[in-house]
């Protein structure tokens, strides 16, 4: 069975149960009321019967009295008691009429009675009113006689009999309400024990039913959840207790063996996306292995092709320089033709010279010749070599520096070169200190560079768009061979928009050595 149908069964039995104790004891108290009211009734009524007896009485004993001592009052107390008798007997017929409504028909019996007695107090009446006219006194002896026979028979017997009649009538009715009402009691009492009974019944098998229907499938339900939580799919989930914890159960278990294939499909992939991953990372290791000694190669190549090429460019440009300082008798042809052989070796060799120092930076073999070197001196010699006006900014105490000064000013002279190709015609160098670099400074008053051409411009042979595109010559190699010395020495070069239009170019230099370890042969290898 379900527990909602099982609890709304014993919701339904608790709640007809607590309606019957509503229903008893609003029963009870209406039963109450009616007693309380028949019982009122029926002291009210034999007290009225009592009051008309009594009344009865005291009027023929004023009528004794009338006849034995005369009418002194002229018969007031008389007409009075008569009125209280007529006020009594109204009384009593209206007391009867309520029990009547009350109990019934059953009471009709009362109602001929007081008739009875009524009749019979008019005809007692009657009887003295006979005695009581006559005045003569001959004849009061014989009234008094007929009146003490008239109280004997009629009023001492027959109406006393009547009225105790009525008054053992209206105690029997008492008692017979006492008797019902006791036994109601006693069935009431009975009633409410035996629903007590049942309500603690089902209140005790609704406990049983909850402990064994929801409360402890909820613990196994708790436990069954954690172990799926833990990753054990392999228990079987029994929940027991109601049919809604069985199919749940059932859900449970059915998902519990879906998971758990999953897992095993997951596993599985898992384990071939590894093996896989360890495929392509090993194909990758492999390619990047050949990449690795590829580059290698290419700038060993580089290196090896720019030093033996400065030997070949070396003799021509020798050979014709020596042509054209012995040789006088040669035509003007030949002199222009050697003269460009001249400058075309000249221009070459310096291609090679940068694509060399680049090359041997990339491969880790830049040569430095490290001396404590005053940074203005270099600044001062490279602007002293530059054929224009540059601006120097500096302070005025020394600023050393462990640096190649040759490469250094190769550097900087590189950067005034740019400046000038490149740039506007304002140019300046400044040389400041901080706490953790020497920063030098080359600016110009050019177009300058946008940010995509300020992240190439580090590349090999790579020239902006206010160079490659307005016929001005280059090889594209300064700011690489810039570059290649700065991070030699340990340093950082950077390009940043200058105020007012331009470019800075910042060469920040260590104050302390920062350069990687050459070995001595390395050092002592000609260029």
């Amino acid at each position: 069975m379900r527990s909602t149908t099982l609890f709304g069964v014993y919701a339904v039995v608790i709640v007809l149960l607590l309606g019957a104790f509503a229903g008893l004891t609003l029963y009870s108290l209406e039963k109450s009321r009616w007693w309380d009211a028949r019982t009122q009734l029926a002291q009210e009524s034999r007290t009225l019967h009592l009051r008309l007896e009594a009344n009865v009485y005291r009027l023929f004993k004023q009528h004794g009295d009338a006849l034995l001592i005369g009418n002194r009052d002229g018969g007031e107390l008389e007409a009075e008691l008569r009125s209280k008798i007529a006020d009594n007997l109204v009384e009593i017929r209206k007391t009867i009429g309520r029990e009547i409504q009350l109990s019934g028909e059953e009471e009709i019996e009362e109602l001929d009675l007081l008739n009875e007695i009524e009749e019979e107090i008019q005809s007692i009446n009657a009887a003295i009113a006979t005695l009581t006219e006559s005045g003569d006194p001959v004849e009061t002896f014989l009234q008094i006689e007929r009146l003490a026979a008239l109280l004997d028979d009629d009023i001492d017997i027959e109406l006393d009999r009547k009225i105790q009649a009525a008054v053992d009538e209206e105690l029997e009715e008492v008692q017979e309400v006492l008797a019902d009402a006791d036994a109601f009691r006693t069935w009431n009492e009975r009633l409410a024990y035996g629903l007590l009974v049942v309500l603690f019944g089902m209140l005790i098998i609704g406990g049983v039913s909850f402990n064994g229907q929801i409360r402890r499938p909820l613990i196994r339900l708790q436990q069954s959840i954690n172990q799926l939580r833990n990753g054990d799919y392999s228990a079987s989930v029994d929940l027991g207790g109601s049919r809604e914890f069985r199919e749940l159960g059932n859900i449970l278990n059915s998902m519990g063996e879906a998971v758990a294939a999953r897992e095993a499909s997951r596993a599985e992939q898992k384990t071939q996306l590894e093996d896989q991953v360890a495929t392509r990372t090993a194909e990758l290791q492999k390619m990047i292995d050949k990449l690795e000694l590829g580059e290698e190669n290419r700038k060993r190549l580089m290196a090896d092709i720019s030093h033996e090429l400065r030997t070949p460019l070396a003799i021509i440009l020798g050979e014709a320089d020596v042509t054209l300082r012995t040789s006088s008798n040669l035509n003007d042809d030949v002199s222009d033709t050697l003269a460009r052989i001249r400058d075309s070796a000249k221009h070459t060799n310096q291609i090679v010279d940068d694509m060399l120092t680049v090359a041997r930076h990339e491969a880790g073999q830049l040569r430095l010749d490290l001396v404590e070197t005053d940074l203005r001196t270099v600044v001062h010699d490279a602007v002293s070599m530059f054929p224009g006006a540059v601006e120097i900014i500096e302070g005025d105490r020394p600023v050393l520096a462990p640096v190649d000064p040759v490469r250094l000013r190769q550097s900087i002279l590189a950067l005034l070169q740019n400046a000038r190709r490149y740039g506007g015609p304002s140019i300046s160098v400044s040389l400041e200190d901080d706490l953790v670099n020497n920063v030098i400074t080359v600016e110009d008053d050019g177009p300058g560079l946008d940010s995509i051409e300020k992240e190439q411009a580090f590349n090999r042979f790579f020239r902006g768009s206010n160079a490659s595109g307005h016929g001005v010559e280059g090889s594209g190699l300064g700011l690489p061979v810039v570059k290649s010395i700065v991070e030699a020495h340990g340093g950082a070069v950077e390009l940043v928009d200058r105020s007012g239009g331009g470019l800075k170019v910042v060469i920040a230099l260590p104050k302390e050595s920062r350069l990687k370890e050459v070995s001595v042969g390395m050092l002592r290898k000609s260029a």
